[in-house]
């Protein structure tokens, strides 16, 4: 299996901050509350010890170590506020690094785009149907109002309802790459008679699982892209819903959920 060992080194000023060996090093001067034990924990000098939190101090915005001498307790070392903040960055991004890399063999996670791998990488979400497009309208007043967004099939366009505030906490514009999500329930098949509204999509069914109770119906454009409705299964039974049929899907554009990185 290829499983590379990523090591994450920062450099400040062109001189070494932290890497592996000195995250191991602050994390035991505050599990020992002792530079000279620390140094023994991780095997190294107490002299190599004291000139890395040295140079970590002299580099870093605020101070790592804060120093006891004396006292009751008899002194000591423990981190700072910041320094412990520091390291639980710095373990995040260590793990993100690894899980980054674990997708190059995944075909199906593009590598060309921030919001798609970002996605992949750390957003779970519940919403059964979950589709990237790009923002190609927007029409709002100073309350709230409607944007266009192009799917990734490049064909397929869903009218979004959403608020002026979140247009700007979101800092929407033309062509930002943006994620749609849509919990399955909320997605309605219609008889052709029923056509006018927007969001309308002829699709053709692809599969129908069920328990007896509940049902799941996949849906596919002509496209390729697949929608994922939720229904009772005596709702499906009635709508005499099979594999293959030809139907036309409705989404509210009150039902869309849109999410971005700003």
């Amino acid at each position: 299996m290829f499983s590379p060992e990523i090591l994450l080194t920062l450099n400040i000023q062109q001189q070494l901050f932290t890497d592996p060996r000195r995250i191991m090093l602050l994390k035991a001067i505050e599990q020992t509350g002792s530079l000279s034990q620390a140094a023994k924990q991780i095997g190294v000098s107490y002299k190599t010890a004291w000139d890395a939190v040295n140079e970590i101090n002299k580099l870093a915005p605020k101070p790592f170590l804060i120093t006891a001498i004396g006292g009751k307790k008899g002194g000591g070392t423990k981190l700072s506020a910041y320094a412990v903040r520091f390291i639980q960055l710095y373990d995040l991004l260590t793990q993100l690094q690894q899980t980054a890399f674990n997708i190059l063999s995944d075909d199906k996670v593009p590598l060309d785009d921030i919001l798609k791998a970002t996605a992949r990488l750390s957003l779970q979400t519940s919403a059964r149907n979950q589709l990237y497009g790009t923002v190609k309208q927007i029409q709002t007043s100073d309350v709230a109002g409607f944007i266009t967004v192009l799917l990734c099939d490049n064909q397929t366009e869903l009218t979004v309802y959403i608020t002026q505030s979140s247009i700007d906490r979101l800092n929407l514009s033309i062509d930002k790459t943006v994620l749609l999500l849509i919990k399955a329930p909320l997605i309605e098949f219609q008889n052709e008679d029923e056509i006018g509204n927007e969001n309308c999509l002829s699709v053709s069914v692809e599969k129908i699982t069920t328990d007896g109770k509940w049902s799941e119906i996949a849906f596919s454009l002509s496209s390729g892209v697949v929608f994922y409705a939720s229904k009772l299964a005596d709702e499906v039974k009635q709508s005499a819903l099979t594999v293959g049929k030809q139907t036309t899907l409705f989404i509210h554009p009150q039902h869309i959920i849109v999410a971005t990185l700003v």
